[in-house]
């Protein structure tokens, strides 16, 4: 598929997502923008969801404000689509039956769903000739995730790892002793962090580069901690002193991602308040929830 389209079909599959969740509960612009990242597993710029929010209105979707929270102000009701619209849901609907990911399915067709309950008249009866056909692409569209369900299933039963892992074509194969923690998808493609126990540090493995994996009887200290993972930004990533616990998974241009797996959450979430907008949590979702809570808060009783 030709890069163009992919960031096309993306940003579709977040504007669906967004849509789902706004059916559901009033949600504010900050909300709305850790859900999608924490669906997506990327990170975005809040005018991208002043985007999504604006397509949404120029979709004929009345969204209502009230007190920074935004919601859906009543049911869509004459959406109207044609032939090639309805041929490219069905092909989505498709698509997504095919796939093993299983909280990605869901999304996508329970937001498809959402958007059947908008059909106009004119579309219902057009859907009923039966003179819809699936979109066909001009090349195939494969669906390479054969191994997602295998290391979903690795990551949920917290046992270590041995895998034989090689990074390109022409490296060597390595092997690596790893307590597998989550998967995550970048651009459509599926990545395996965890924590190696040769160079005490996390690393991010290409699913698809992981030639053989092994689970051991051992359980995984790691996943059993339930370590928290943050991004600290600007010059605080510069200035940041490690704490204790404290395990840089990953330098960026001008941020740092870490982890902590020792520190007591509550400690660690009042030391976390004080970066304010230089930091982000971005798992567990609990500690994510709780962050944005205190944050809202703040703001109610100083604005």
């Amino acid at each position: 598929m030709p890069e163009n389209n992919k960031k096309i079909a993306n940003a579709g599959l977040r504007l669906l997502i967004m849509l789902k969740e706004l059916f559901q509960r009033p949600l504010s612009a900050r909300e709305l923008l850790y859900f999608i990242e924490e669906q997506t597993d990327n990170v975005y710029r809040k005018e991208v969801i002043n985007k999504y929010l604006n397509t949404l209105k120029i979709l004929g979707i009345n969204l209502e404000k009230n007190k920074n929270r935004y919601s859906i102000k009543r049911n869509i009701e004459t959406i109207e689509y044609d032939k090639m619209d309805l041929s490219l849901i069905l092909f989505i609907q498709k698509y997504a039956a095919n796939l093993h990911h299983e909280h990605l399915k869901e999304n996508i067709l329970e937001a498809l769903q959402l958007i059947e309950k908008s059909y106009s008249p004119r579309t219902l009866a057009l859907l009923s000739s039966k003179k819809i056909r699936t979109y066909l692409p001009q090349a195939p569209v494969v669906i390479k995730d054969e191994n997602i369900k295998k290391f979903e299933k690795y990551c949920a039963e917290k046992l270590k790892l041995e895998i034989v892992y090689k990074e390109n074509p022409e490296a060597k194969e390595q092997s690596f002793k790893i307590a597998p923690v989550k998967l995550s998808y970048k651009n459509g493609i599926a990545f395996l962090t965890g924590y190696c126990y040769y160079s005490n540090s996390y690393k991010l493995f290409l699913l698809e580069n992981i030639i053989d994996a092994k689970q051991t009887p051992q359980l995984s200290m790691i996943n059993s901690t339930g370590a928290v993972t943050f991004r600290l930004t600007g010059r605080l990533a510069h200035s940041y002193v490690l704490k204790e616990g404290d395990i840089v998974i990953q330098h960026e241009t001008d941020s740092i991602i870490v982890s902590n797996s020792i520190e007591d959450k509550d400690l660690l979430l009042k030391r976390l308040i004080r970066y304010y907008d230089a930091c982000e949590i971005l798992y567990p979702t609990v500690m994510r929830e709780k962050m944005l809570n205190l944050i809202n808060e703040m703001e109610n009783l100083y604005a």
